[in-house]
């Protein structure tokens, strides 16, 4: 399972590299065109708007697999390493689980009515494919639940029972 969520991960990473390569390029195009030759083009903005949206929303479980994740540190510098990762556990047990649940629930019609419609912009004339985006919104909840469980049963980085240095 570790295995899987690592492939997962790596996906992840990869993806929201090339959003941003892509997105960086797309906004100097779109710069380029509307300054220097009076043109815009809105299908362009739009993309730069899908990549940094899909970035935002799959750089979360990218945070919390590095433990990067914004938490409230003040005791944890006390605390032992087994301590941490009690208090860690406990944490997605009575917060992560439950709210990652919870935003699937309920994000899972507006997703799927997405699809269903094949969303595009909102902007006349936009680009299409706005499902697309509101979908990484399913595949965070997902990895971060995944990420959670993994933590759960096996420990950080799957390293049960061992305190780290």
């Amino acid at each position: 399972m570790t295995r899987i969520a690592d492939l997962l991960m790596r996906a992840t990473l990869t993806l929201c590299i090339a959003l941003l390569g892509l997105m960086f390029a797309t906004q100097i195009i779109v710069v380029f065109m509307r300054y220097v030759m009076g043109v815009g083009f809105l299908e362009l903005q739009d993309l730069v708007t899908y990549s940094f949206s899909a970035i935002v929303v799959l750089a979360i479980p990218l945070a919390m697999q590095r433990d990067r994740h914004v938490r409230v540190d003040i005791f944890r510098a006390g605390y032992s390493a087994r301590t941490n990762r009690l208090i860690d556990r406990a944490g997605h047990l009575v917060f992560t689980l439950p709210v990652f649940g919870l935003m699937l629930y309920n994000a899972w019609p507006h997703v799927a009515r997405s699809w269903a419609i094949f969303e595009g912009s909102r902007e006349t004339g936009g680009l299409g494919g706005l499902f697309l985006v509101k979908t990484m919104v399913l595949v965070m909840c997902g990895l971060i639940i995944l990420l959670a469980v993994i933590e759960i049963v096996r420990g950080r980085n799957g390293k049960e029972g061992h305190d780290e240095p």
